[in-house]
């Protein structure tokens, strides 16, 4: 039997125990979300529920689950991998924002069923909106007890017991008490009793700490209330905080096991203390525990935007790692280009899997760094269509020099984080492609130089990355920018840049990617990222400063289609990543980096 097969086998097995589990406790229907207590993209083994559940492993996603079918719902970036990952015999597919789960718990022929979720895994925005969904449809949402699947899954992994470590401020330029105060202040001032916090990066920066709970994120799973005079009591496993607390600044906290969470919350909503909740990270569970809507404030949390918006000190860091990922990334495009060919012409061709062992390789010499910021994305071919792929032992391919290579990854450094993508030719590519590669990085361009004013949101500049690609009829399924933490999330709320309305104004001190796209399904992807720093500029308005100093593939570009400006930008790019890293590169990289840099010249018609 295949292993496609076996895991067909597997998850009809799990899709029959669920629903004789469904049965017993009176459902028609279970929604399994992605999200652990934390709301998290990135979930420890023992928290990956709907994986267990669908098979489907991407970092966003929703199923409904009732005794008669299972829909999984995934956004753009996953639609190829959730077809490869779950049987089309036993699911169906919808998109997660164009057909969300509210909409088909609104269409629901069906009336009068149960439908059950865990409120621990759930934000309020999403259960208000489902409530709302089934209402119209006659039907009934409720909480469970306890989590369906957890019963089931009998080989779940244990949780993690890594221990905490501090995040000294010589690192992070401020002291836990001082960020303390601060949000504390903006409390008093709402004339709320206490925060709510439920966000393992939020409460990361907070207490300045670090850990290893979660695979590429340095967070500690734990939850967090501050309250107006700058006391917090961190919600934490006792095993995850070492009894030697040199180092740690936790005067003023107090250290309280996870399962006292909710009732402690329930204990000081019935004293009349009121709650800052964010209604779409924070759990519906801390909203059943309160039970009055009159003691909560809804906002965003506090500290994301504090987070966000980094000081110098973490700045310098990002700055700093920056040029030290792009070293590694030097090699490894060197280290392509020596081998891919002469492999693939041996009968030895390079794989996704090699080239992902390669970057880590070359990392691993880096000063400060400490692990990948998440799974490296090395496609090949068809495998680059697919824009969150992770390479397998049965997925992974060789890469052929003919066809096109996309690599996306980054590291944790000590002093920073880093997430870049690169599309790698190594053969002449046909018209088509050329012109779409230049499209992307028109756009990418664009956005790049772009100048615009304060109270500037993502949403308002997103067009301007794709309007190349649109001249072409083109298009890419996923935003156009993350911002970025320090040391913390790749993936860092609350900026963005993408179609969607994100009311977060882009300010000085956040950090963004740009990465503009194009996927071909069966065929290649595209996409080129680099991070970049919000400064402000003399003019009064704000710009972007590039964090990432790694070439641009100049292969397929065809001059001919950028503009002077365009052309411009980019000898000016490579002219500093020459000059970031003349000083530190290699001896062997010397002459590759000067090569890969050199300026672009217009050829005359």
């Amino acid at each position: 039997m295949s292993a496609s097969q076996m895991s067909d086998q597997t998850q009809a097995v799990r899709l029959q125990l669920l629903r004789g589990k469904m049965r017993e406790d009176g459902l028609y229907g279970l929604i399994i979300p992605r999200y652990d207590a934390h709301m998290a993209e990135y979930v420890a083994p023992c928290d990956q529920r709907l994986g267990w559940a669908t098979g489907f492993t991407g970092s966003a996603g929703v199923a409904i689950i009732t005794l008669d079918e299972a829909v999984l719902f995934i956004d753009g970036r996953y639609k190829v991998q959730a077809r490869q990952q779950c049987p089309a015999e036993l699911f169906s597919f919808r998109h997660l924002h164009q057909e969300p789960p509210a909409d088909w718990l609104k269409r629901l022929a069906q009336s009068n069923k149960l439908f059950g979720f865990d409120p621990l895994h759930v934000p309020l925005g999403w259960y208000e909106a489902w409530m709302e969904a089934v209402k119209e449809s006659g039907n009934t949402l409720a909480a469970t007890d306890s989590n369906m699947i957890d019963a089931l899954w009998d080989d779940r992994p244990a949780a993690s017991k890594a221990q905490a470590r501090p995040f000294a401020a010589t690192l992070c330029g401020e002291g836990s008490l001082v960020k303390r105060q601060r949000i504390a202040a903006g409390l008093r001032d709402k004339q709320i009793s206490r925060l709510v916090e439920n966000q393992p990066d939020n409460i990361a920066w907070l207490l300045n700490i670090r850990g290893d709970d979660i695979a590429f994120n340095p967070f500690v799973n734990s939850f967090l209330t501050l309250g107006q005079d700058a006391q917090a009591i961190w919600y934490v496993a006792r095993d995850k905080v070492p009894q030697d607390l040199a180092g740690f600044e936790l005067e003023g906290v107090a250290i309280r096991p996870p399962a006292c969470f909710l009732d402690d919350i329930a204990q000081a909503a019935k004293k009349g203390e009121t709650f800052s909740i964010d209604p779409v990270m924070g759990a519906v569970a801390v909203w059943f525990a309160i039970a009055d809507d009159a003691q909560i404030t809804r906002q965003s949390s506090p500290i994301t935007l504090e987070k966000a918006r980094k000081n110098e000190v973490e700045l310098q860091g990002m700055r700093d790692c920056h040029k030290q990922d792009a070293l590694a990334w030097l090699g490894f495009a060197h280290w392509l280009d020596e081998t891919v060919t002469p492999r693939a012409e041996s009968g030895q061709p390079v794989t996704e899997l090699e080239t992902a062992a390669k970057i880590e390789t070359l990392r691993r010499t880096l000063h400060g760094y400490q692990q990948p910021s998440f799974d490296a994305i090395t496609g090949a071919g068809p495998n680059g269509a697919m824009c969150h792929y992770k390479a397998t032992k049965e997925s992974n391919c060789a890469l052929d020099p003919a066809q096109i290579y996309l690599h996306d990854s980054g590291g944790q450094f000590q002093n920073g984080t880093t997430d870049a993508t690169r599309t790698y030719s190594f053969a002449q590519q046909d018209q088509d492609f050329c012109t779409i590669y230049t499209a992307v990085l028109r756009g990418f361009i664009a956005l790049a130089r772009l100048e615009f004013p304060a109270k500037t949101c993502g949403h308002h500049i997103d067009a301007i990355a794709r309007a190349p690609l649109w001249a072409l009829g083109k298009d890419y399924d996923h935003g156009t920018g993350h911002g970025v933490g320090h040391n913390l999330s790749v993936h860092e709320q609350p900026q963005r840049i993408g179609r969607a309305v994100n009311a977060v104004e882009l300010t000085a001190g956040m950090v963004v990617s740009i990465e503009p796209g194009h996927y071909l399904a069966d065929d290649y992807g595209i996409r080129i990222e680099n991070l970049f720093e919000i400064v402000s500029r003399p003019s009064g308005f704000l710009g972007f400063d590039t964090l990432t100093l790694i070439p641009i593939n100049t292969g397929p570009i065809l001059v001919g289609d950028l503009t002077d400006p365009e052309l411009d930008w980019l000898n000016s790019y490579h002219k500093k990543v020459f000059d970031g890293l003349t000083e530190t590169v290699p001896a062997h990289l010397r002459d590759y980096l000067t090569s890969v840099t050199k300026p672009l010249i217009r050829t005359a018609t």
